[in-house]
Parts: C-alpha cells; structure tokens; sequence
C-alpha cells in the first residue's frame, strides 16, 4: 500500500460525470484531462455524444471504429447515448482496456441528476461512481440563469464546481459568483480556473507510465498541455487542492467511520484509502472510496501487511484540523465492542 493510502491492487475504475451548460468549458476540461494523461501514461475513457468537439488530431489517433477512437496515448474515446451508456461503461471498464478512470460529458446524453442515478445503477463491481463535476461558466452566470434557471439544481447536487473563465472578470465579480456558488452548494469543494485547468489527480488517481511518442515530428503532448500556460502549470494546479492524511494502529468503529463517509466534511471531494475494524468475522482489509457521500467498499485479506487504517480525504477549503478530528473520534474505543450492528454501515456499501 502506497502511504497515501491507495489499494496497491487495481480498485473499481472511477467513473467521473462532466456537466455544465453550453460554452462553460466541459469539452476545453475533456482535452485538458486527455492531454494530461498523456505526460503521466493515465489511461482514459471518454464518453461524448460528439467526436467533433473532442480535440483527437492533437492526441495521436491509432485507430478509429464502431462509434470508438483509440488515441495513441493509451486512452480511448467513443460517443454514446444514455440508451448505450452502460453497455459502453461494460465495454471500457474490460482488463484488455487497462483504463484508469472513464469521464462521461452530459450535454446531450442526460441531466446530470438523471446520469449520476444511471451511473450508480451499473451492477458491476468494476465501476465507481466517481463524482459530478460541474463547470460554471463565471462570465456569463446571470444570464445562463436567466435562461436556464435549472442550473442552479445542477449546482446543488455538484460533487466539485469549477468556477470556470475567471480571467474574464474583474476580482469583484469573481467574489460574487464564487458567494453565489456556494449558497447553491454548501459542501462542494469550489476551483476558480482558467481554461478548465485542474490538475487530474483530485479527480482520481493519476498513473505513472512510460509514455511513447508514435508520431515523429508532432507536438509531443507534454508540448501541448504546456502550449496552455507556462511551466509552473502543473505546480499551480496542484496547489489548488488539499489533501488530509490520517492514519491509525487502532481499529476504527465502523458506525462512526459510515458517517464520515456519507456525510464527508465541507470541501471534501474523495475519500480513499484502507481501514482495519476489529470486528468479529469482519477483520479483513477494508478498501474504501468515497465521493460526495457515494461509497464503494471493497473487501480482501491482509496476507503478510500489518492491520492499520490509512485514509486520505482530497478537496478545496478542507479544515484539516476538522477533518482529523472527525477521524480521530471514529477511533473505536472498548465500549464500542457491544455494538453489534455498527458493521452493518460498511457492508451496506460492501462490493463483493
């Protein structure tokens, strides 16, 4: 286990929803993830509804077919529609893939409350709801709400909001879109962006290959991501976010640990790591994910690795003092030991 707390076995492929109204930056976030990847080896799939948008030139195409572009990065794009979505989910989450993660852009496949039901609802151990992601397009808000008064709905059920094209305002309205986004929403983490920009690990975890440039004489795709900005980008990207660790020799109380799950603090993105509860017939390595309050647990033998509980908690605005505490108190302590049904928290969440 590495000391973030990662499983050191390949876990469920995290699926990442993108939404947000026309022009605020989902496909512009879609290249930028695509590009990324191909500086660390990341695998990706993504689901569009369009080839057109999605800049395919620029990452290396090897092979197109059937409604699937495979990219020369490792990555893989295909369009979709929410009648094809969990076949198309079923497709890419195969082990001859290899996908890190799977990103599905909304616009024209669903709202983004109806697409989170339908991502949560694919019975297969090998998928995860990996979070909403809502970019907001900060220099024209007023008037997409004007016309589109839903969005503040999709706000609300954000796991993550990208106050996206700041540089297009003055800091005075940058202060009031951010007070408004966070009046619809008051626990999502909050990323003011230029270009969509994010660094892709706080979305999930990002892999370290050894990457091949297959084309001669084309912009190498660390070239172009740094085309975008300069070379601190990355640097400054992962300055945006936080990330808690916490770890324990103790076992934790299952109920207490369920409600920190469920209900993770303000500016909480992910959750991940390993928890170790002394539990009878429950004392096996507990690989946990959690996102906006969805979790998946996965369930495996300890083999020669001590028991102990390493969790990491990944955001923007975390109160570390507050999230530790929050862990600290889901220690168990002897008393707990008469709480039967405590477990029953976790395995309700339990991927077997």
């Amino acid at each position: 286990m590495s000391a973030a707390g990662t499983p050191e076995r390949r876990g469920p492929v995290p699926v990442v929803v993108v939404a947000g109204y026309l022009g605020s930056g989902k496909t512009t976030l879609l290249n930028h993830l695509l590009r990324s990847a191909g500086i660390t080896g990341t695998r990706l799939g993504v689901l569009v509804n369009d080839f057109g948008k999605v800049n395919i030139d620029a990452l290396l195409v090897s092979a197109q077919a059937d409604g699937t572009v495979s990219l020369g990065n490792g990555c893989m794009c295909c369009t979709v529609d929410a009648d094809g979505l969990a076949d198309a989910l079923a497709s890419l989450v195969r082990p001859s893939v290899g996908l890190d993660a799977i990103v599905i852009e909304a616009s024209g496949i669903a709202e983004p409350k109806s697409l989170i039901r339908m991502v949560t609802s694919v019975a297969d151990a090998r998928l995860r709801y990996g979070g909403l992601v809502y970019v907001v397009d900060a220099a024209h808000l007023d008037e997409v709400r004007r016309t589109h008064p839903e969005l503040d709905g999709h706000v609300a059920i954000a796991d993550l909001v990208l106050v996206n094209k700041v540089d297009l305002i003055p800091e005075e309205s940058l202060r009031a879109v951010e007070e408004l986004v966070a009046q619809l929403n008051t626990t999502a983490p909050r990323l003011a962006t230029r270009n969509a920009a994010i660094d892709p690990e706080l979305l999930f975890d990002v892999a370290r290959r050894e990457v091949e440039q297959t084309r001669p004489g084309q912009l190498t795709l660390d070239e172009l991501l740094l085309a975008d900005a300069g070379n601190d980008h990355h640097e400054h990207l992962h300055a945006a976010y936080e990330s808690v660790s916490f770890s324990s020799d103790r076992p934790m109380d299952p109920r207490r640990l369920a409600r920190f799950l469920e209900r993770p603090p303000a500016g909480c993105f992910r959750i991940k790591g390993v928890v170790h509860f002394d539990v009878p017939r429950h004392r096996q390595r507990f690989v946990v994910h959690g996102v906006g309050g969805f979790v998946r647990v996965l369930r495996e033998p300890w083999g020669d690795r001590r028991p102990t509980t390493d969790l990491v908690a990944i955001g923007r605005g975390l109160d570390v003092a507050t999230v530790n505490a929050e862990l600290e108190a889901a220690v168990a302590r002897p008393e707990d030991a008469a709480d039967e049904n405590g477990i029953l928290g976790i395995l309700r969440h339990l991927v077997d």
